[in-house]
């Protein structure tokens, strides 16, 4: 269940296979829980399924919540004309 969820668009210089409108892709950053387990997720995804996330797991409700609340000056300032390779480059994984 999503308890939390943010997005964003932003443009990139490469295909996502394929990209959003505009050469946009949608950055995601979400608080989530599953039974009793709780994760942030942080994703990037073009208009199909191409997609690039990482994911931090914890076992209460407020350490999840600390790490969205830290992650969320650093989604709001990922730049423009950006590419896979950033994404790769800053620890996120393919979907």
């Amino acid at each position: 269940m999503i308890i939390i969820r943010k997005e964003r668009y932003i443009t990139v210089i490469d295909d996502w296979y394929p990209c959003y409108e505009g050469n946009k892709i949608k950055l995601i950053l979400s608080l989530n829980s599953f039974k009793d387990n709780y994760y942030v997720k942080f994703a990037a995804w073009g208009a199909d399924d191409t997609a690039y996330e990482v994911e931090f797991d914890y076992d209460n409700y407020e350490d999840a919540n600390e790490k969205y609340n830290f992650l969320i000056p650093i989604f709001e300032i990922i730049p423009d004309g950006i590419n896979k390779e950033w994404f790769i480059n800053h620890g996120f994984t393919r979907f």
